[in-house]
């Protein structure tokens, strides 16, 4: 055997042992799984086709505003204007069979809805004239059908319903008005712009009052869907001067956040939180803000951010300099983020300052711990009371953050660059699902008195744009769920 051959061979066989030892380790050590995206199908009809059923002009404008909406939180949405029976029905086969490749789905209908024997039904653009409940339902999606296909235990389902409108049959139907509680399914979500057997309105403005809410709310840094729909629910009713209330019914296993994949530019929020402080009135507003509730500090700054449109100009213009007018910045320098840092650290060591000048006696204090808590608590790191009490649990849930931000810190104590950091980032950064497993119940043995665990088993067109521990070593109990649980004027059903 020449000296050539053996070496091919001793070259072989290392990459052979090179290979299988690759493979052992990703036996061994497995990579996370890929994270899945979120869906939303986002359905608006207005421009209905008989005269028999009224023009719904803001239902196509909730659509629309709200796909926009629900990309910047970076959910690939497919909207679908004015659509047909056959159209509803092709796009929402389209996803059918891909809803194992996300871990959450959103449906939005706005338009004409109707119930008939407790069932709900979705009207489409082309539905016939409303002489009878066959001609009426004959187009319809089934709402029923919607939840059995789309809801599943495996992922989390959410259903917004803009559509409690008046009965196009007229008085004395035999259907009746707006729409029916249902049976919720697997893991989902419902949400009805209105109590069961009420109507709502188009709304005055270019938004009905329903989705002018959510589109209020859906974006505020941290707040669970559970936080969001209180909010929703108060506003619609105070837009409507008390005359439409909405319901939700929940069967969701764990809580869920808009916000949580959010990315939000750190220069934008340094910017807001200066331009406050440079007006007496809404700083005052909001110490006054972060003291009467457990408001988180970027929260409350975006809220009170949109009554500063000058700013709001600004930033926009500076966008369309950059060629990306409307845009969400995804990424900063390092260079830009700790620009933003030190801004943000002198306004807030002005804040912790402000009570102490004689011009601002009377404004409320403003607390390091209890704003430590509050931002730590809106990134998911901190699950206890809010109390300002800076203890072993704040201290472990500063450790966690930072060592998921992949940040060296010696001390563990409040301090105002640490929260400056803090209210600078978004999204969720510690996250700790509630796995979604087959409910046990115990049954008790004939004979011994034990136990036995037992497994329960505009044009009707649409667009798509996607936007092993060490044994005998206790695990931390997982906090619940914060989780909805359809509560509504009359108590939970």
């Amino acid at each position: 055997m020449t000296l050539s051959m053996r070496v091919l061979i001793i070259l072989s066989w290392l990459l052979s042992v090179a290979m299988a030892g690759t493979a052992v380790a990703a036996t061994e050590n497995p990579k996370a799984e890929v994270e899945k995206g979120r869906l939303a199908i986002v359905i608006g009809n207005s421009d209905y086709r008989s005269a028999r059923y009224e023009k719904l002009p803001n239902a196509g404008n909730d659509a629309q505003k709200l796909s926009d909406t629900l990309r910047r939180l970076n959910f690939e949405v497919a909207t679908g204007i004015d659509l047909t029976a056959a159209q509803t029905a092709d796009l929402l086969a389209r996803y059918e069979p891909r809803l194992s490749q996300y871990s959450a789905v959103l449906i939005f209908y706005a338009g004409h809805g109707v119930q008939f024997n407790g069932e709900n039904f979705l009207l489409p653009v082309d539905s016939l004239d409303p002489e009878n409940v066959e001609k009426l339902t004959e187009r319809a999606t089934r709402l029923n059908d919607v939840i059995a296909r789309f809801a599943s235990r495996d992922r989390q389902t959410f259903i917004f319903l803009d559509a409690c409108r008046n009965n196009p049959l007229g008085a004395g139907a035999t259907t009746g008005n707006g729409l029916a509680q249902v049976e919720v399914g697997e893991n989902a979500f419902i949400a009805f712009s209105t109590k069961p057997g009420y109507v709502t309105v188009d709304g005055a403005g270019t938004n009905s009052p329903f989705t002018q809410a959510l589109l209020e709310n859906v974006e505020i840094p941290g707040l669970s869907i559970s936080d969001m729909m209180i909010r929703v629910r108060n506003e619609t009713e105070k837009l409507t001067l008390g005359r439409q209330v909405p319901w939700d019914q929940s069967n969701l296993r764990e809580q869920f956040y808009f916000t949580e994949q959010q990315v939000l530019d750190s220069q934008e929020l340094s910017a807001t939180l200066n331009r406050i402080l440079e007006v007496p009135a809404m700083k005052d507003k909001l110490l006054v803000q972060l003291a009467s509730a457990d408001n988180d500090l970027q929260s409350t700054v975006l809220l009170l951010g949109r009554q500063l449109p000058e700013l709001s100009r600004s930033v926009e213009v500076q966008g369309k300099a950059a060629g990306a007018a409307g845009q969400q910045v995804a990424s900063l320098s390092q260079g830009d983020l700790s620009g933003s840092r030190k801004a943000v650290a002198s306004d807030i060591q002005s804040l912790l300052v402000l009570g102490k000048s004689e011009e601002t006696q009377g404004t409320p204090a403003f607390d390091l711990n209890h704003r430590l808590q509050t931002e730590l608590a809106r990134v998911g790191c901190y699950r206890s009371s809010i109390d300002g009490v800076w203890g072993a649990g704040s201290r472990r849930a500063l450790g966690e953050y930072l060592r998921r931000t992949k940040q060296q810190q010696d001390s563990l104590e409040p301090d105002v660059e640490t929260l400056g950091d803090l209210f600078l980032r978004s999204g969720r950064i510690c996250k700790e699902p509630v796995a979604v497993k087959p409910v046990k119940t115990a049954t008790m043995s004939s004979g011994d008195g034990k136990s036995k665990g037992r497994a329960t088993k505009s044009t009707g067109k649409t667009s798509t744009k996607s936007g092993g521990k060490s044994a005998g070593r206790a695990k931390p109990a997982a906090p619940p769920p914060d989780i909805g649980a359809g509560i509504g004027i009359g108590g939970v059903f």
